[in-house]
């Protein structure tokens, strides 16, 4: 679970960064060819202005340069006129070379009018410098009204054209320009909102996250301050049965084994002092003394087997857990009933141990407070676990309320010791039934 959450996070928080990484680098792209674009329309617009400025400028200029000529009756400086006007024409073709670079297609049928113009301009001009001063002085006026003025005129009509269509260009320009910016915003809109809402879920999951992990934290607390009180009492609860047991162990030894053995030592006493008198009375203290001995070796074996059986060493669990159901048959006068299903030889000595424990203090209990008729054992092994049910008919209790005893809570640890585990289940007038199942591993 917490590897899912994990994956889960880092997923959306990389999501969440990649976002922001491309709405940022988008932008950033998006805006620089913007840039680029207004750039480059902007250096058009103005280049193609420049020029068409330059070609009317030049024609005006080459216009004057065609009325000095014209007026000047020195025919020695026919050479500079010319190579001036010459100079004025080279000049207006690289400025219309240059600014056929910078008219769209659809604008080309324009700039092929002006090319033509300023050529018709230009051969209206070349049989002027044929005449001679006197057709200078007759012709100049007629030619420079009729003639040169009206293909000059055309020209820098043109050239005005194709600004005043600069112009045109330029307003379509801004209104791709504004086309782009209105896209931009729109995709930042978008990548912005994603991003915002990526990052709200995220950020809800996280919290949620925080929440069941604070939760989760909270109630393991909870259960570890429970455990160790519950640790707590049965440490204390072991030591006060500890010196229960010896208290125990050494009135019987002194009570039972104690008195047997000193009845023993005085009936030795006293068959020593009738083995010479009365025969009879010497055989009848004779079977007195083996009767008292007969009953320490009782004592003692009782004893040893309350502590631990040597049969559950000897052999095996099923022989102590039956032996144990003869002995609580005996002293309660309840029926008991072990049954063992599988095998139980594979068992460590722990786990063995743990069972009849668990066993010993369920009937225990039972002759304690069940008041039952009927007692079932049963054991069996399979699926790789060991299970052990003990289920009686009797007075049984409110489970889902009771607390459990030290009995139950130390039946409890010996299993969850061995990662087992314990159910109890009980109901008033409706018997009680203790399930212990502990993984245990069968040899193959």
């Amino acid at each position: 679970m917490n590897g899912r959450s994990s994956v889960v996070l880092a997923c959306g928080f990389g999501i969440l960064i990649a976002l922001i990484a491309g709405l940022g680098i988008g932008a950033i792209q998006r805006a620089s060819v913007m840039y680029s674009e207004m750039k480059t329309s902007q250096d058009s617009y103005l280049e193609t202005e420049a020029l068409c400025r330059d070609i009317a400028t030049d024609m005006y200029s080459a216009g004057v340069l065609v009325r000095d000529y014209l007026l000047d009756s020195d025919p020695r400086n026919l050479a500079l006129h010319r190579s001036e006007l010459i100079e004025k024409r080279n000049s207006i073709q690289r400025q219309l070379d240059l600014l056929s670079a910078h008219i769209s297609v659809d604008e080309q049928s324009r700039l092929d009018r002006l090319q033509a113009e300023a050529e018709a301009y230009w051969d209206t001009l070349d049989p002027m410098f044929e005449w001679t001063a006197r057709e200078k002085s007759e012709r100049s006026w007629v030619f420079l009204a009729q003639k040169v003025l009206p293909h000059r005129d055309a020209v820098v009509s043109l050239a005005r054209e194709l600004t005043l269509i600069n112009n045109n260009t330029l307003q379509q320009e801004r209104h791709r320009l504004e086309a782009s910016q209105e896209a931009l915003r729109s995709f930042l809109f978008w990548m912005i909102t994603i991003a915002l809402g990526l990052g709200v879920l995220v950020a809800g999951l996280t919290i949620y996250r925080v929440f069941v992990l604070e939760r989760t934290h909270a109630k393991q607390r909870k259960e570890i301050e429970y455990t160790k009180n519950d640790l707590r009492r049965l440490s204390q609860r072991l030591v006060q049965l500890q010196e229960v047991e010896r208290r125990s162990l050494s009135r019987e030894l002194h009570d039972q084994v104690g008195q047997t053995m000193t009845a023993l030592g005085i009936q030795l006493g006293n068959i020593e002092n009738l083995r010479t008198k009365d025969e009879r009375l010497f055989r009848q203290q004779l079977e007195d003394i083996k009767r008292l001995n007969a009953d320490a070796m009782r004592n003692v074996r009782d004893l040893a087997m309350g502590l631990r059986p040597s049969m559950l060493d000897d052999l095996g669990l099923e022989a102590a857990l039956q032996w144990q159901g003869r002995e609580f048959s005996r002293h309660t006068g309840v029926p008991s009933k072990v049954q063992v299903r599988g095998s139980l030889d594979s068992l460590t000595d722990g786990q063995r141990t743990c069972i009849y424990r668990v066993v010993q203090e369920a009937l225990t209990n039972c002759a304690r407070h069940a008041h039952a008729s009927n007692v079932l054992v049963s054991v069996s092994t399979e699926d790789g676990n060991i299970e052990v049910t003990v289920h009686d008919d009797g007075a049984g209790f409110n489970s889902a309320h009771a607390g459990g005893g030290l009995g139950l809570l130390g039946m409890r640890e010996r299993v969850q010791a061995l990662d087992g585990h314990l159910e109890i289940s009980s109901q008033p007038e409706a018997g009680t039934t203790i399930r212990v199942q502990i993984p245990v591993s069968i040899p193959v």
